[in-house]
């Protein structure tokens, strides 16, 4: 494995986003204190200048694998930008020339890494110290030029490019850490947004049917009957079909068969009905407990409602079976208009009468 492929694996192993964000900021600092210090190399002002540069990077480099072997990140996560804002830039801008060079802009992303390292009071307190030690290094340089250790620039035109490389060195290094952070944080916010939709539908669905679960019937029943004004997630009542359906014979099945099978009886089952949901009239399918299932249609008429149920009944009987050529699984139903009750228990118990109706009269049939 390669080291491009061991820095991607690694990075994707984080999953906090100020881990994430101190590993680019090792990242970009070490590759931007190594090309300054190049470049430094070639503009020909004096061997402490890419000396101090090349420390700097490897410093840099240093502390961040310390901070990834030990695993101590709250120290990591403020050392770095107090070593990069407190020594490695102050010493850089002394070596390079001071005032006289672009390199007072690398104080400006230095510290940006203090806001985007740290929060709290934390935050506050380092980032005054390095801004003091940052201004008293501006103000010796320029009230103590001997101090600064640089062989002039030759001319204006040397001046001007070094400031450009400056800027550019800067201004990449910014582009880098607030894209690469957004990203990261974008990362988290889709990983969030994942796993509160994964904990909604746990709260919400049954998880061996995929279907609506029983508390989450009793909550769409409220709203039904209360008929929230404006409201358009819900079938209104005057629309409103209650359907109660259970598997004929299911304890023989699990009996005979296993529960395995049994619970694959629960799946398909479940699967036909929710199929025959028009999702975007608001009905909606619910394991109410055991083999039991409920559907909340958006009909008009009671005879359309026994067709549309029927013809889940027909369904399902016409399923096959792996491994038992023959056998016919059958449901038995009841129908029921929600508007006919003033609530929704009168409802279901009414609906629950004539689904024990239909299997006292031969099952396999549907009951309005």
């Amino acid at each position: 494995m390669n080291i491009c492929k061991r820095i991607k694996a690694y990075w994707d192993s984080l999953e906090d986003i100020y881990d994430r964000t101190y590993f680019l900021i090792v990242i970009i600092g070490f590759a931007v204190g190594l090309l300054t210090a190049t470049v430094t190399v070639f503009e020909d002002i004096g061997a402490w200048s890419y000396i101090i540069d090349y420390i700097g990077s490897i410093a840099i480099l240093i502390i961040g694998i310390w901070t990834i072997k030990t695993n101590r990140k709250q120290i990591g996560h403020i050392a770095l930008p107090i070593v990069l804002n407190c020594f490695i830039m102050p010493a850089s801008f002394w070596a390079c020339g001071g005032l006289h060079t672009g390199t007072i802009l690398f104080f400006l992303a230095c510290l940006f890494t203090v806001g985007v390292l740290l929060n709290g009071w934390t935050m506050y307190i380092v980032y005054g110290i390095c801004f003091a030690v940052q201004s008293v290094a501006i103000w010796l340089s320029y009230f103590y030029p001997d101090i600064v250790i640089i062989k002039p620039l030759s001319t204006e035109t040397a001046y001007i490019v070094d400031f450009n490389i400056a800027l550019l060195f800067t201004s990449l290094a910014l582009l880098g850490i607030t894209s690469m952070v957004y990203k990261a944080y974008g990362d988290e916010r889709n990983k969030n947004r994942k796993l509160i939709e994964r904990l909604r539908n746990l709260s919400e669905k049954d998880e061996l049917s995929g279907l609506y679960n029983r508390r989450e019937l009793f909550i769409v029943l409220e709203h039904l009957y209360n008929e929230d004004e404006g409201q358009t997630k819900y079938v209104h009542l005057e629309n409103g079909i209650l359907a109660m359906i259970d598997i004929d014979n299911f304890k023989s099945l699990n009996d005979t068969y296993g529960h395995l099978f049994g619970d694959e009886v629960l799946r398909k089952t479940a699967k036909v009905i929710q199929s025959d949901m028009n999702i975007s009239h608001a009905e909606m399918a619910f394991r109410y407990g055991g083999e039991e299932f409920i559907c909340i249609m958006n009909l008009n008429q009671r005879d359309e409602a026994y067709q549309r149920v029927d013809s889940i009944r027909k369904k399902i009987e016409s399923l096959e079976w792996d491994g038992y050529p023959g056998l016919k699984v059958t449901i038995s139903g009841g129908v029921v208009c929600c508007a006919d009750y003033e609530n929704f228990n009168d409802a279901l118990k009414e609906v629950d009468k004539l689904l024990y109706k239909a299997k006292e009269t031969g099952k396999n049939r549907i009951i309005v």
